[in-house]
């Protein structure tokens, strides 16, 4: 009998963590249509910041350099051009986050940037941080 109650809790244990990933998704594509509508907004009304109660959002929008994932094309030829360049301390797990920003800071040489350019593109970003605010 235990092996039953054993089963039936392990499936009900999956059936809520399916069912959190499932909601997750769905929260995470609210999110990201709201997040959308706050930069629209902020945009109309040529302001970068929202306050609600004691609570401010800062919006900012923007775009920042991608580079192909692990099984996007390109991908091979950005890591080849990398681990040839002497600048690989910048990317030494060949992180495409991390290539991206320092890319986007100006902190690659103008030739490896020149060989990189055929892979790049740029994706937009909305960011919005929280902070409270202090009305002493």
């Amino acid at each position: 009998m235990p092996k039953l109650n054993s089963q039936s809790q392990a499936k009900n244990l999956a059936d809520q963590y399916l069912k959190l990933l499932a909601d997750q998704k769905s929260l995470q594509s609210q999110i990201d249509q709201l997040k959308q509508q706050l930069a629209d907004y902020c945009r109309e009304n040529n302001t970068d910041n929202l306050v609600s109660g004691n609570t401010r959002l800062k919006v900012a929008t923007g775009d920042h350099t991608v580079f192909p994932k692990a099984e996007e094309a390109g991908r091979n030829e950005v890591m080849k051009i990398m681990y040839d360049s002497q600048e690989w301390k910048y990317s030494v797990t060949f992180d495409i986050v991390k290539l991206g920003l320092v890319y986007d800071k100006n902190q690659l040489s103008e030739d490896l940037k020149d060989k990189l350019k055929p892979y790049i593109k740029s994706e937009p970003f909305i960011r919005v941080t929280t902070s409270k605010i202090s009305y002493d």
